[in-house]
């Protein structure tokens, strides 16, 4: 498989790691504002205000910032200025702190704004939305219900309120707030959207399906609607549609228009200007304009770490992959212990049977976060392809002890324990696997089949195979599964059984088109009809997982 293709299976995880530079750019920042300067209120009844320790960011930023606190600091210390005044200048200093996500002082100087000015309700808003994004959902409703009375026509409010009662299953009040929107601009795809998820709480798939289709008609590129889609169409019992929409559901959501939010980036100076309109363009897919936005963001500062990182994750799903490599390898030699990039290189450099080099970059990611499991699977799977199985074992017993729910991190484990022939250490994970989560139905799979077919005689056991695989069969009649049937009723020697189940799945591959497995069914069936013991032989290669259906 070529370099490009490999790596494309993977950028969604690249893509991951992106939003968590990003979170982690605004957590440095928000730890400077341990070291912050007290601003005193000189009106009673204000809030004072921390001013956030900036030597972290970029100068032009820094100087931005320094300006509008010394504009706020003068207007707070002349008597004469006007309460209205003195509430715009807090509410623009905030602004200025909202741009920057210094998220705390920025809610500080909106308290102060929306007390001074109590029917200006940009403030009110705002506030809201820090609340929303604070997780504070009763603060939120209350200051979103404070900007509704305000500005009953600005859309979003209704929009913002609708998803938190939703969130609430306070589904009423949601559907409400979502159809004030649709009353006064029906083409809102996040009204449309709101409401269709209201009808999947409710169980009304027919009337979720309307809604929905309608937000995708308007948000075509909002690929998140397809999951609800697809879950709708799963509930009126249209398995085609169900499954179309699933295989087209991605991460792009959608939101509606917002210029009192959105124009808070165009008060941002400097490489985070940049910065935030490149995760602007790479949260709506439009992958090569955030690339050249992150490149003017590294023209603005050299050694900025999040543009360098976020440039090689943006293209990386342009297909640039050489490039993201550069991008990556320039995070590290900024920031040596990096693990998210040593992760995303870890990731490209697999994709282009570069192993060596990618077991050390994700040996790193795991020396800085001993918990991802994500990077310790990724290392189980290159040693395994370097044939380190010894150490494969090790890495993948791990990511099993870490969570015993994760079936593929099992079967991953058992694939290793029986490609160093440990049959009874497999058979032994698979039947602790089955005990703690007996409906995880391709450990069943897996389980029968080894019971069925193990190379060690001693471990096979075709009661217990054929109830496990008559289980499989009834819950999913796959021809693969039906297969299964016939090697454990072959295992016990009811031979003439299992070639009446062979000749049966035979024919459905047949009628099917699947020649390849119609010809290894053939196989088989020969086995069965011929040969007494028909038992399966002792050199069956064996699945790490159930076999492709």
């Amino acid at each position: 498989m070529s370099f490009e293709a490999r790596a494309f299976r993977h950028k969604c995880a690249a893509c991951l790691i992106l939003f968590v530079a990003l979170a982690s750019c605004a957590r440095a920042v928000a730890q400077t504002n341990r070291e912050s300067v007290l601003m005193p209120p000189t009106v009673q009844g204000l809030t004072p205000i921390q001013q956030p320790d900036t030597r972290g960011m970029e100068p032009e930023a820094r100087e931005h910032i320094a300006s509008a606190q010394k504009a706020l600091a003068a207007a707070t210390k002349d008597p004469a200025t006007p309460p209205d005044k003195l509430g715009e200048a807090y509410g623009t200093m905030g602004q200025i702190y909202h741009a920057y996500s210094l998220h705390e002082a920025a809610k500080e100087c909106y308290l102060n704004a929306a007390r001074l000015s109590p029917k200006d309700f940009r403030w009110a808003y705002l506030l809201g939305k820090l609340y929303e994004r604070e997780g504070d959902a009763a603060q939120a409703v209350r200051y979103y219900d404070a900007a509704r009375t305000l500005r009953p026509d600005y859309l979003p409010v209704f929009v913002n309120l609708g998803n938190i009662y939703l969130q609430l299953n306070r589904l009423d009040e949601a559907e409400a707030s979502f159809k004030q929107v649709i009353e006064k601009y029906e083409a809102s795809a996040a009204a449309q959207y709101g409401l269709g998820q209201v009808s999947l709480s409710r169980r009304n798939y027919a009337e979720a399906v309307r809604y929905l289709e309608k937000a995708l008609q308007l948000a075509p590129e909002a690929n998140r609607l397809h999951y609800a889609l697809a879950m709708a169409y799963r509930g009126l019992g249209e398995a085609g549609k169900a499954q179309s929409h699933l295989a087209l559901s991605g991460s792009v959501g959608v939101r509606a228009s917002d210029s009192l939010l959105d124009g808070l980036q165009e008060l941002v100076r400097g490489a985070r200007l940049h910065l935030a309109r490149g995760r602007t363009a790479l949260e709506a897919r439009r992958f090569s304009e955030a690339a050249e936005e992150f490149r003017k963001a590294i023209g603005e500062q050299p050694d900025s770490i999040p543009a360098h990182f976020n440039l090689g994750a943006a293209l990386t799903q342009t297909g640039d992959l050489r490039g993201a490599i550069e991008q990556f390898k320039e995070v590290i030699r900024l920031d040596p212990a990096h693990a998210n990039a040593h992760y995303n290189l870890g990731i490209l450099l697999a994709g282009d049977n570069q192993h060596e080099e990618a077991i050390k970059h994700l040996r790193t990611a795991l020396d800085a976060q001993p918990g991802d499991n994500s990077a310790r699977s990724l290392l189980t799977q290159e040693l395994s392809k370097t044939g380190r199985l010894e150490e494969a074992e090790a890495e993948s017993a791990k990511v099993v002890e870490a969570d015993a729910n994760d079936e593929n991190a099992l079967l991953g484990y058992v694939n290793i324990l029986l490609a160093r022939k440990q049959y009874g250490r497999a058979l032994a994970a698979l039947e602790k696997g089955h005990e703690q989560f007996p409906g995880k139905g391709l450990t069943v799979v897996t389980l029968a089949y080894l019971l069925a077919a193990s190379p060690q005689a001693q471990l096979r056991d075709g009661t217990r195979a054929l109830a496990l695989a008559q289980s499989a069969y009834e819950a999913s009649p796959t021809i693969d599964h039906g297969a299964l049937v016939a090697m454990a009723l072959a295992e016990l020697g009811r031979c003439d059984e299992a070639a009446a189940w062979t000749r049966r799945m035979t024919a459905r591959a047949d009628a099917e088109g699947r020649a390849d497995v119609a010809g290894r069914l053939k196989a088989q069936l020969g086995r069965y009809e011929s040969e007494r013991p028909c038992r399966p032989p002792l050199n069956v290669t064996l699945p790490g997982q159930a076999p492709a259906q």
